[in-house]
């Protein structure tokens, strides 16, 4: 019973969390309007000199190789990040700056984001490949991004426990989830669900987290599921420069329906883009 307690203690502290100030509120709803202008956009986002900032240093970084200063956001917008790639880093940011990860030593928000970028471009470009219908480019991409956000309302909520897990785990082997059931009493992607339900986002980036490691799950998010996980283990490894350790991948390739020579271009992408990824990260993470 004790133990019941207590977890229902820290599960009490996600769903408490503070709402998203009125300024971030706006800025989620005006990304979440599929009709949203890029005028519109560049209005909401400009209320947040912090998100301007971050956004054009976005835009002249290295990953996006882009000729001269970028000075303007509707520029930045149109003639490099594109409209649905603002979106998603602007959610990834506004999460990023809303949850407070100082307190736990052991958590590398560097790492964290670029996990998550390298997550999300493969996931993108075997999006591409895979061609599916319910494979939508965008919403694969910010899918990746949310991933992990569970460990970030973790880290703000309880740190002590979470940097409990990170010194008895390994980014590879992916002994989080377990270690976090253990030590919390939910995965980091269950804690990600409740506060993406906290904060009103879509529905569909709350189904991924809640039915992410539900193997008998069969709805409609079942393929990207399948390509979140495949892509978030695989990014790990390419990260933490240990794609030589990766093991035979043909069970989850043949789930996805993926020719072994697309996967080995799109590691070959983003081992060529490795330092880049990073340098998104770093700014991402401020």
């Amino acid at each position: 019973m004790k133990q019941n307690n207590n977890i229902n203690q820290e599960i009490a502290r996600i769903k408490n969390l503070p709402p998203l100030p009125e300024e971030s509120v706006t800025i989620l709803t005006a990304i979440n309007n599929p009709d949203i202008s890029i005028d519109e956009l560049v209005k909401v986002i400009s209320a947040s000199p912090v998100l301007v900032a971050r956004l054009l240093g976005l835009a002249n970084s290295a990953y996006f190789g882009c000729a001269g200063k970028i000075t303007d956001l509707r520029r930045a917008i149109i003639q490099v990040l594109g409209l649905n790639l603002v979106k998603s880093l602007v959610l990834s940011i506004v999460i990023n700056l809303e949850l407070d990860t100082s307190k736990c030593p052991l958590f590398d928000t560097n790492y964290f984001w670029s996990h998550a970028l390298a997550t999300a471009f493969i996931a993108q470009k075997l999006a591409i490949q895979i061609k599916e219908e319910q494979l939508e480019q965008s919403t694969v991409y910010t899918s990746s991004l949310l991933l992990n956000v569970g460990l970030l309302a973790a880290v703000q909520c309880f740190p002590d426990k979470t940097n409990e897990v990170l010194s008895r785990s390994d980014r590879i082997e992916g002994t989080v989830s377990k270690l976090m059931t253990e030590v919390v009493g939910k995965t980091q992607y269950e804690i990600g669900e409740i506060l993406l339900a906290r904060w009103q986002l879509p529905e569909v980036y709350r189904v991924v987290l809640k039915e992410f490691r539900n193997k008998n799950f069969s709805g409609k998010e079942r393929k990207m599921i399948e390509l979140l996980e495949f892509s978030h283990w695989l990014g790990a490894h390419v990260i933490s420069d240990k794609e030589d350790q990766v093991i035979d991948l043909s069970d989850m390739m043949q789930a996805l329906a993926l020719p072994k020579k697309d996967l080995d271009k799109v590691v070959e992408d983003i081992n060529n883009n490795k330092d880049n990824i990073n340098e998104l990260a770093i700014v991402i993470g401020g």
